[in-house]
């Protein structure tokens, strides 16, 4: 009996599955639902108003009483074809029924509060503020010279309300999109673009800009576009559309005034700011996807591109001679928008007559030569053959091929590197990760690099090399079971994003003003082998995932002009916990480094640019990576204090890296600065901190019996990681 009774609930427990259980809904989790909005005649006044039902239920499916001390904000537009003749941007736009008083007639939002909000058979019915939806003047009036200078419904257009209600973490957005009169519609235009979970990859539901109040809720895209349009595009430089806004964001790198000219120095050269994008600003499909059910009109961006969105980015790189590395201009002129077009498209259109991508199409001259770069790329490749190690030298055989031919001299291939130099970086692995960084006198590590460009390598023609590094009897060496490995770095080639050919570095002029829009990083390559020379499958284990990493860094290129890495074996290869950084204080080791750029920027300057969430720590890892006790990176970090070598344990790099605001090395512990009082409770319990030897930092640390995942104070926990799942 008792094990039938067992049987049973062995069943019911379902072991074959996951746990299906769901979390318990949250109050603020809203539903809205809106009725089709309706003109609702006035007759003691004449006037047309414009009135809306909609239902509001919170995360319990509890009709929501509102609280108007809140914010909340409506607003109603249409969408309209491109205007007559194209002369502006040949694009459909948002015509907002909502312009600002103000000497620029900005469109925006009206507050709830200004029109008639009534509760209503379980829900509510809204009557817009806007006195007469009929009679709204337009502040741009040519585009209703036809409509006595007022804004036509146009009840075969589609129409968009846009509600938002709340704050960032309490409130909601909600956006209502329908056409009047759908039998009269004849060609209706929608401005359906990007999907949000684009952005989201990135910015994780972070404020984009706004970082507080209704337009800070969601980051939903239709609230932006309800004051950032073209409807009038008069309101301008004060307030622009939305797609101008974001691509100078992020593509421009030049300092740009009120007046959308460059900010010049003395000398009238322009201010160049940089971009935090973290990757060339030509990765259109970063943010633009294909066609889709969300986003019918996602090739917008190349089918109607606009001055106004073009020359955030374009606005100086392509206006001048000096500027365009084929030495003269597509835009001839000053500084500034002196364009000779009338439109973008009179050049860049879409397609040929045959349907197929134009050659000077927007996606073309950004996608298409980003392609013609990596055409050239492959024309290289260097094949790491053989490793091995005796009698303190490291000997590596190589061969380097040129547009499938092996080269004599690795002068025939010099010319097209940035920086004149082609590394090998030499390392062994004994078991946790590379163990030699960059040269170090405190720690006794040699350089990690062979350039196969000096006289460390001997060309054996048909494109092999023999390459060889001895060590001193100080410097670090490898074991007898180490597992040596070899890859490349150091090699930002040249190339012709026109022609996908290689083009001599020399013959590049003004790089600073074009942004490096001829470099591409060259294909790397990794081999691991005994210390026999016997090749060996290591497999190589990093603290992160370089697939999550890339939904922000797409084509993870890390120093460009300089290392030019691609791949996290790269970045190890140096950035290793025997890294000794060349800045007092600061570790070298990637567990440190990466956080601490994040959260603190260079060299902890408080200049970080982190579009997303600091405590996601999903954005970059897996779950098994950030576990705890430290997983895929467990040893003690090498740190100059200094001018001395002195090791830190592992979860104190790490958690440092941002819970400490100074540099690591720089704590006093003693007397710790306010920014540091967390240094206190991490060597309560086991922290080592500026030990003489690694061995001293390793293997005391008791953060995992609190901090472990599945914890009550469990990184998963604290860092709210369920939140951005």
């Amino acid at each position: 009996m008792w094990v039938v009774l067992l049987c049973g609930l062995l069943a019911a427990c379902n072991t074959d599955k996951k746990d299906q259980n769901t979390p318990p809904p949250i109050q603020g989790d809203f539903t809205v639902n809106v009725s089709t909005p309706k003109l609702v005649p006035i007759k003691d006044t004449g006037e047309t108003k414009l009135v809306v039902d909609f239902t509001v239920h919170d995360g319990f499916g509890q009709p929501y009483q509102f609280d108007l001390n809140k914010d909340f904000r409506i607003a109603v537009m249409k969408a309209m074809p491109q205007r007559s003749g194209g002369e502006r941007d040949g694009n459909s736009y948002w015509k907002s029924f909502h312009h600002s008083s103000s000497a620029n007639s900005k469109a925006g939002m009206e507050r709830v509060t200004d029109g008639v909000l009534e509760a209503k058979d379980g829900g509510y019915s809204y009557t817009f503020a806007i006195p007469d939806i009929l009679k709204v003047v337009d502040p741009h009036v040519v585009d209703s010279v036809d409509n006595e200078g007022f804004i036509a419904w146009d009840a075969d257009k589609l129409h968009r309300i846009v509600m938002a209600y709340g704050e960032q973490g309490y409130g909601f957005t909600h956006v209502h999109e329908w056409v009047p009169d759908p039998s009269a519609a004849v060609e209706t235009v929608s401005r359906n673009i990007i999907e949000f979970e684009n952005c989201e990859s990135c910015h994780m539901g972070e404020p984009l800009y706004h970082s507080s109040g209704y337009r800070a809720i969601d980051n939903n895209f239709a609230v932006c576009a309800a004051c950032h349009n073209d409807s009038n595009p008069g309101a301008a430089p004060s307030r622009r559309p939305l797609s101008a806004i974001v691509h100078q964001k992020h593509g421009n790198i030049f300092q740009v005034g009120s007046d959308k000219e460059p900010v010049v120095d003395e000398e009238g050269n322009p201010v160049v700011v940089g971009s935090p994008f973290p990757q060339d600003a030509r990765n259109c499909t970063t943010c633009h996807n294909d066609v889709s059910e969300k986003t019918p009109d996602a090739n917008n961006w190349f089918e109607h591109p606009s001055q106004q969105t073009c020359e955030t980015c374009h606005l100086f790189r392509d206006s001048s001679a000096e500027g365009s590395q084929a030495g003269s201009s597509a835009h001839p002129g000053k500084l500034g928008t002196d364009w000779n077009r009338p439109t973008c498209t009179g050049c860049h259109i879409p397609y040929e007559d045959d349907g197929s991508d134009a050659a000077r199409s927007a996606r073309s001259v950004h996608l298409g030569r980003l392609g013609n770069l990596e055409m050239a790329r492959d024309l290289v490749d260097i094949a790491i053959e053989e490793a091995s190690f005796s009698a303190s030298t490291y000997h590596v055989r190589a061969r380097v091929m040129l547009d499938g031919r092996g080269i004599e001299a690795m002068s025939e291939l010099t010319p097209f590197i940035k920086t004149g130099k082609a590394y090998l970086l030499i390392n062994w692995d004994n078991g946790q990760g590379a163990e030699i960084g960059y040269s170090s006198p405190l720690n006794f590590v040699a350089a990690n690099t062979i350039n196969l460009a000096s006289d460390a390598c001997t060309a054996e023609g048909n494109g092999w090399f023999n390459c060889s590094k001895t060590f001193s009897e100080d410097d670090k060496q490898p074991e007898s079971h180490s597992i040596l490995t070899v890859s490349v770095a150091e090699m930002p080639l040249c190339a012709d994003r026109r022609s996908g050919e290689l083009m001599e570095c020399a013959s590049f002029t003004d790089f600073e003003n074009i942004n490096n829009r001829g470099l591409i990083a060259a294909n790397t390559t990794t081999a691991s082998f005994d210390q026999s020379g016997f090749s060996d499958n290591h497999q190589f284990v990093f603290g992160a995932e370089k697939e999550l990493c890339s939904t922000c860094h797409e084509g993870f290129t890390i120093h460009l002009e300089s290392h030019a890495a691609t791949e996290l074996y790269q970045c190890a290869s140096c950035h290793n916990a025997e890294r000794v950084s060349w800045y007092d204080g600061i570790p070298g080791d990637l567990k440190y480094h990466v956080h601490s750029f994040h959260a603190f920027g260079s060299k902890r300057e408080g200049g970080s640019d982190f579009p997303g969430a600091l405590n996601n720590c999903e954005s970059c890892h897996t779950a098994e990576q950030y576990h705890l006790p430290n997983q895929q990176n467990a040893r003690p970090s090498a740190i100059n204090v200094g001018g001395e070598a002195k090791y830190f344990s592992p979860a104190l790099v790490t958690c440092g890296s941002c819970h400490l605001e100074s540099a690591l090395g720089k704590v006093n512990t003693s007397n710790p600065a306010l920014g540091d009082k967390a240094i206190s409770h991490m060597l309560r319990n086991g922290a080592v901190f500026a030990a003489d030897t690694a061995e001293e930092a390793t293997g005391i640390e008791q953060c995992a019996s609190c901090h472990g995942v599945g914890q009550e104070a469990g990184v998963d926990r604290v860092h709210n990681i369920y939140d951005y799942r």
